[in-house]
């Protein structure tokens, strides 16, 4: 393999998929180092020219993002053959790297990583962008915490590699009703999603998940899955609620922007309302209670224990004793006379 690709110098191969590569590379032209995502038209036929095009209408649009928490796209278009996009090269762990350790989330970083990709997709709405393919894995968290939403640009290659490899791609356990009956998509669309990656990130298991594409297809449409707070019981029933309600089956039913998401969210910091202790049945240790009388034992006069008398011991005459010497109290002005 060349170790460049039109004005992209590669440094190394960060993922590889059965139609194209993902790179980390330095662009001569800018000096940046960027993430170079390829895929093989070849592999594509017939619908590798509706691809391009999507991608370019994709990438214009996209252009208005100017926010923290999403990945800059640098540019898409043909490269020899390769369909190739410049995107932003971040460092950190995505998502569904975190979920595979299964390491568990605490609330203090399930509430910052759902207020920043909450920013960002609040963002990205109000310019009208929808991201296509969101998943755990184009969510990524830098090393100083910063969340970046991955592929806002380029999201509509995702459709595009199902029809090449003829597989049940992994962000298919992600995607919204609507989006799978193919309608007009909102904000509230990848609002379904992240209800979607919240549930795994709290209950360590997907919220739709089936052997094959079809049921698949009809849990997501059809079923809604276990709350979460019923599988792990540590769960805050307000966080339980906030999930089940990004994932509602219709748009109204889910919250209108990230931001709402996140004000309810923000209940789930108060500790969970402490049952009241039992009342102790046995005394404590301390205070032993005394045997009751029974009819397999005569009643006891129970009293206190005493020593049997000690002989008296003999007085020992201080007159005789060559130490002391005994003493008595003289009224005032008499003297003291010598004991012989």
């Amino acid at each position: 393999m060349s170790n460049k690709i039109g004005r992209f110098e590669i440094i190394n191969e960060i993922a590889r998929s059965e139609i194209g590569c993902t790179y980390k590379a330095s662009d001569s032209e800018s000096g940046h180092t960027v993430a170079l995502k390829t895929i093989n038209l070849e592999l594509l036929g017939d619908q590798a020219e509706a691809l391009v095009q999507r991608i370019d209408e994709e990438a214009e649009t996209s252009k208005a993002l100017s926010s923290h928490n999403i990945a800059l796209l640098y540019g898409a278009g043909d490269i020899d053959g390769k369909l190739c996009a410049a995107m932003e090269y971040v460092q950190g762990n995505s998502i569904a790297t975190m979920l595979a350790r299964k390491e568990g989330f605490s609330i203090w970083d399930l509430q910052d990583i759902t207020r920043q990709t909450c920013q960002g997709l609040d963002h990205a709405h109000v310019n009208k962008v929808v991201h296509y393919s969101l998943e755990p894995a184009k969510v990524m968290v830098q090393w100083d915490g910063t969340v970046k939403i991955l592929s806002f640009g380029i999201s509509g290659m995702g459709a595009y590699a199902v029809l090449a490899t003829g597989k049940s791609p992994e962000v298919l356990h992600y995607l919204s009703p609507e989006q799978l009956r193919g309608e007009p998509l909102d904000g509230r669309s990848n609002l379904f999603t992240l209800g979607a990656i919240l549930y795994e990130m709290v209950t360590e298991r997907k919220a739709f998940d089936a052997e094959d594409a079809d049921q698949l297809r009809q849990q997501i449409l059809e079923q809604m899955p276990v709350a979460p707070d019923q599988i792990n019981r540590k769960i805050h029933p307000a966080l339980s609620e906030v999930i089940m309600k990004a994932l509602a089956k219709v748009p109204e039913g889910r919250y209108a922007s990230g931001q709402e998401l996140v004000n309810d969210l923000e209940r789930c910091k108060a500790p969970l309302r402490q049952r009241p202790r039992r009342k102790r049945l046995s005394p404590p240790h301390h205070r032993r209670r005394r045997p009751k009388p029974s009819a397999l034992r005569p009643a006891q006069t129970w009293q206190k224990r005493r020593s049997p008398p000690q002989p008296a011991r003999p007085v020992r005459s201080l007159r005789r004793s060559g130490n002391h010497r005994l003493r008595r109290v003289l009224p005032a002005g008499e003297k003291a006379v010598p004991q012989p």
